[in-house]
């Protein structure tokens, strides 16, 4: 069984949501508290922008460690439709709005990061959010063998094993998108793997679930966004464009493709190229800010 599948079982103290296996931990930990976990300065920083942080702590736990990563976001201003929400501003924070992307992914099926913890606290017209997730390992990203083992997609062998992902991620695609979820950052780096020994077919999980769309007007744009963003994911020339049909015929569950669906195919490559085009703008313009 997928160690990163399987419904979350939840308490609620208002404040913070907390995955009930994880409880006893985070009361060792001292992090049982929305105050204690934004002033929590232990861990190492890997991700500081202007919108939020990831702090990865290392911990020891019965026997094992443990590697936990914290997300804090910056304080958000609520906004008057918040406000005039019944339910509460909490429900709307960033943090909880991806633990409970992530329990609903769980509830239909599919393997996600584990969920530890999230919280969120008001500050006068401001909400302070964090969620906590469990390291993935052994799965890595999809991203991460692209770049550090190309030679596992190439070669005969290789290319068995990338049309068996390519299958796999786009039978993903289809399977989420018919449960009304659509990932909206699906690509390379969100897509985790894990390949047994001797096995070709990987075990799949998604993760950073922050941006889900469940709006059923749009469905229609679903295919053309979640197949134009993995595919610009999948870089030349390891990846071909007889593979991106691959994984479009596997989303569509066809092998013959009929005039609506090879003008789809024609929209996604528009999307892609598009989304190809402003990538390398935000690129070059960081490039441009890192020199001296």
């Amino acid at each position: 069984m997928n160690p990163l599948s399987g419904e979350i079982h939840c308490r609620d103290n208002g404040a913070m949501t907390i995955n009930r296996e994880y409880d006893n931990l985070l009361t060792t930990l001292g992090l049982d508290d929305v105050a204690a976990v934004y002033d929590h300065a232990d861990g190492e920083t890997v991700k500081q922008i202007p919108q939020r942080s990831v702090t990865r702590l290392t911990v020891p736990w019965k026997g094992r460690t443990r590697v936990l990563y914290l997300k804090r976001h910056r304080p958000v201003r609520i906004g008057f439709s918040d406000r005039m929400r019944q339910q509460g501003i909490q429900r709307y924070s960033q943090g909880r709005i991806e633990f409970d992307h992530i329990c609903r992914f769980r509830e239909n099926g599919f393997a996600t990061v584990s969920p530890v913890a999230c919280g969120e606290k008001r500050l006068g017209a401001h909400v302070i959010s964090f969620l906590i997730t469990e390291d993935v390992s052994p799965f890595v990203s999809l991203e991460e063998i692209i770049r550090h083992r190309p030679e596992f997609f190439s070669g005969t062998e290789g290319q068995r094993r990338k049309d068996i992902l390519l299958e796999t991620v786009g039978q993903l695609a289809r399977r989420m998108h018919r449960c009304g979820l659509n990932h909206r950052d699906f690509n390379a780096t969100h897509i985790l793997l894990y390949y047994a020994e001797g096995c070709d077919r990987p075990e799949t999980a998604l993760f950073d679930l922050q941006r889900v769309d469940r709006r059923s007007f749009f469905r229609f744009r679903w295919p053309i966004r979640t197949l134009a963003r993995v595919g610009q994911t999948l870089p030349a020339p390891l990846f071909t464009e007889a593979d991106r049909l691959t994984l479009f015929r596997a989303y569509k569950g066809k092998t013959t493709l009929n005039l609506r669906d090879r003008f789809q195919r024609f929209w996604i490559h528009r999307k892609t190229a598009r989304i190809s085009r402003h990538t390398e703008k935000i690129m070059a313009r960081k490039a441009k800010h890192m020199k001296p």
